[in-house]
């Protein structure tokens, strides 16, 4: 609880590092591809433009305001602190000065936009090849070994040199290319249209296992990304070359791919980590058990820019209350343990947000990995139907209409199951009773009075109740105003940690 009790000054001193070359301010053309901003903008015709940087390149942003501002002739906006993870397109920050277009700079999740067009800037990270060629040769000790190269997007402009020098070394690599041109998509497109979800499925029907309904060829998609395979092969006899720094991409990646054993090589030493997502996978299984025990459980929405978060927030309601469980759903930007303890009748968050967001690692933050899970472990813990296995799915569009891992029995009243819990012993409930009535809207359903309380039906049992049993709920409403007075004095100095007026805490 070290993080509760702390004055904030590890948020204060913290420092970045800048993992694109230090002569980037020199050279914005290379790096920040200023004129094919300022040709995208008035091919558009965009007129107010958000330029959305992700922390360590906020140091470059003046610079490139200046450069897009004086070709195009009016300015333009930098979004900087963005709302949640900076790998996501931020519309919200871009909607607070009436933006009609972003460019988004650095490294990229890849989701799929659905409110403003966006330009991808990935910028770039230095990358020797050589000593990655030499290194992965060493790290590889088979030659004919089915590789697969995926990479960060920030080596994109070497991914194409990389994978025709790999292919020399190992004769059965194949590279994977990314869906630029599917990375937005206009507002009109909902899930329930018939075209299927983009990075869902390829136009043949192939899913992230390889196994084929209709298709004619070896083409599927994950991740933003796709990989064609010589006919015949499947994804799972392939292991991976990941060409970037480690980080939430190949961590995602690898928990998508388990059971592959991915080498992973940095771009600028070129020193090459073997590794596996099997054992995080597998280490997440009693997320499972903690979302049966829970009572009440948390939608955590981590986005607001992703396409069909909105869906995937009303199914997870559906399904927790098909299950004889409360949600209540909350909005944060960056979630981080003071922030959940302020929720603590709470048990468990699903954690809606961007796939490489979703997971949340043990070894970065204990505190948040022990209460939030992902949509897809929630409806693996809850839906019969929902089966869990090794190829872990962080992209909750997959859980939707026209995803491989949707359901349709997400809504359906599940009758009431009884059994032991694995982690606390006692018994868990699932489902629904047969005299127990549905929950009541919270808006339109009845009020109870309780302790001269008065709850809608929604909350007894619920949060209402708890909040009830708290010392202290907060400011009394019928509490008269104070009186105004007609003096001004100085107030305290400094921040809410520590004003300057006050003694430090001993330590």
């Amino acid at each position: 609880m070290a993080s509760l009790t702390n004055f904030g000054s590890d948020v204060i001193e913290r420092t970045l590092e800048k993992d694109i070359a230090q002569e980037s301010t020199q050279n914005l053309e290379e790096v920040y591809e200023v004129s094919r901003c300022v040709r995208w903008i008035q091919d558009g015709g965009y007129k107010k433009v958000g330029l959305q940087f992700p922390d360590e390149l906020i140091v470059d942003a003046p610079a490139v305001a200046r450069a897009l501002s004086t070709a195009l002739g009016f300015k333009v906006y930098i979004l900087g602190d963005t709302t949640y993870g900076s790998c996501c397109v931020d519309e919200v920050a871009a909607e607070h000065v009436g933006a009609d277009s972003i460019v988004h700079f650095g490294r990229s999740c890849l989701s799929p936009s659905r409110r403003l067009p966006v330009l991808y800037i990935f910028t770039r990270l230095s990358v020797n090849l050589p000593l990655v060629v030499e290194s992965l040769q060493a790290a590889i000790q088979e030659a004919d070994t089915r590789l697969v190269l995926v990479y960060d997007t920030r080596c994109h402009h070497a991914a194409g040199e990389a994978a025709r020098i790999l292919q020399d070394k190992f004769p059965k690599l194949v590279p994977s290319t990314l869906l630029l041109n599917r990375l937005y998509s206009p507002c009109s497109l909902s899930s329930n249209d018939k075209t299927p979800l983009e990075n869902h499925t390829c136009s043949n029907g192939i899913d992230i296992n390889g196994e084929e309904e209709k298709g004619k060829s070896n083409d599927f998609m994950f991740c933003g990304r796709s990989v064609c395979l010589p006919d015949g092969e499947e994804i799972k006899d392939y292991h991976f070359i990941y060409l970037g720094p480690r980080g939430p991409t190949v961590t995602c990646l690898c928990m998508k791919f388990s059971e592959s054993t991915f080498y992973c090589a940095d771009p600028s030493s070129g020193e090459v980590t073997v590794t596996s997502g099997l054992r995080s996978v597998m280490s997440r299984s009693n997320k499972l058990e903690m979302v049966k025990d829970a009572e009440i459980i948390g939608i955590l929405v981590g986005t607001l820019g992703v396409a069909d978060y909105r869906e995937i927030i009303s199914r997870l309601k559906a399904v927790v209350r098909a299950a004889g469980k409360r949600s209540y759903t909350f909005v944060v930007g960056k979630p981080n343990e003071p922030k959940l303890a302020n929720i603590s009748e709470v048990d468990v968050f699903a954690y809606v947000a961007c796939p490489e967001t979703s997971i949340v690692e043990r070894s970065v933050d204990p505190a948040l990995y022990r209460k939030l899970v992902t949509p897809w472990e929630l409806e693996v813990a809850l839906l019969n139907q929902q089966e869990w296995d090794l190829h872990f799915e962080a992209d909750f569009r997959q859980l939707l209409p026209g995803g491989l891992r949707h359901v349709v029995a997400a809504g359906e009243r599940r009758e009431e199951e009884v059994n032991v819990s694995l982690i606390t012993n006692r018994a868990q409930r699932l489902g629904m009773r047969d005299d127990e009535e549905p929950t009541l809207d919270s808006i339109t359903g009845a009020v109870q009075v309780r302790d001269n309380l008065t709850l809608a039906s929604l909350h007894v049992g619920g949060g209402g109740q708890a909040l009830k049993g708290r010392t202290w709920q907060g400011l009394d409403p019928n509490m008269n105003p104070p009186s105004a007075t007609g003096t001004v004095v100085e107030g305290r100095k400094g921040i809410a940690a520590g004003y300057q007026d006050e003694t430090p805490a001993e330590s």
